[in-house]
């Protein structure tokens, strides 16, 4: 769907159940989060696009199209993708307590999308194989300079220069094992960062397996999951 259109099915929702304060914070905040992809912006706050069933039971009655809304809502994501390749979500607080917990140094972002995180880190070499591009969006347009590589190719090349790598929102593939072994191999002496949901929508059932994984309280308190996706953000060793 496209974007426009998105904003405009929650702006008939909010007229239906614009008497309803939580309604209508949660709309605006939605709102606000496309928006601001759309301008290459990286959102205030990521909202929780649920309701509580206490909620739903009490105004369900009234407002029938609440449970169309709920729908709605949950299609969040879907928009991102399709529209602006972004499949990770944040907030600026959360990008501002993330950059304090890198080494100084450089950055290595792999599978970065559409670099919307890569774009707002100091020093950084942001790296995808946009192989996605064929499958949910169709329209890459990178926020800053991405350079076209496999992932593990790119970790090959550049691991002496970086201080972070970065590994965000990896498909479920065997590539983040071998960036893993190949980087204990090495005995690269930087930080290994993934971003993404532990045993389940990305990378590789491999690489969790075998993977030490450190979760910073400081990161992930702002880390908010905003739908079923309960992605974090974890130091690899």
């Amino acid at each position: 769907m496209e974007w426009q259109k998105y904003l405009a099915r929650l702006r008939y929702y909010d007229r239906m159940c614009g008497n309803l304060p939580t309604v209508h914070q949660k709309i605006a905040q939605v709102q606000a989060v496309v928006k601001a992809y759309s301008r290459h912006e990286i959102p205030q706050e990521v909202p929780k696009l649920s309701f509580s069933a206490h909620y739903l039971e009490l105004h369900m009655t009234k407002h029938p199209e609440l449970f169309e809304l709920v729908s709605c809502l949950n299609d969040l994501r879907q928009v991102l993708i399709e529209n602006f390749g972004i499949w990770h979500v944040f907030s600026r607080a959360w990008l501002a307590s993330f950059k304090q917990q890198l080494k100084p140094g450089k950055t290595l972002v792999v599978m970065c999308g559409n670099a919307a995180l890569a774009a707002n880190l100091p020093n950084v070499i942001a790296v995808d194989d946009f192989d996605w591009q064929a499958q949910d969006n169709t329209r890459p347009h990178p926020w800053c300079d991405v350079k076209r590589a496999d992932a593990l190719v790119a970790v090959q090349k550049y691991y002496q220069q970086v201080d972070n790598i970065i590994l965000e929102w990896a498909p479920e593939t065997t590539c983040d094992r071998a960036i893993l072994d190949f980087l204990r191999a090495q005995k690269w002496p930087g930080d290994l960062i993934v971003i993404g949901e532990a045993k389940g929508a990305t990378n590789s059932p491999q690489f969790w397996q075998t993977a030490k994984l450190g979760r910073p309280p400081a990161v992930n308190a702002l880390h908010r999951p905003f739908d079923f996706i309960h992605d974090q953000v974890f130091w690899v060793k």
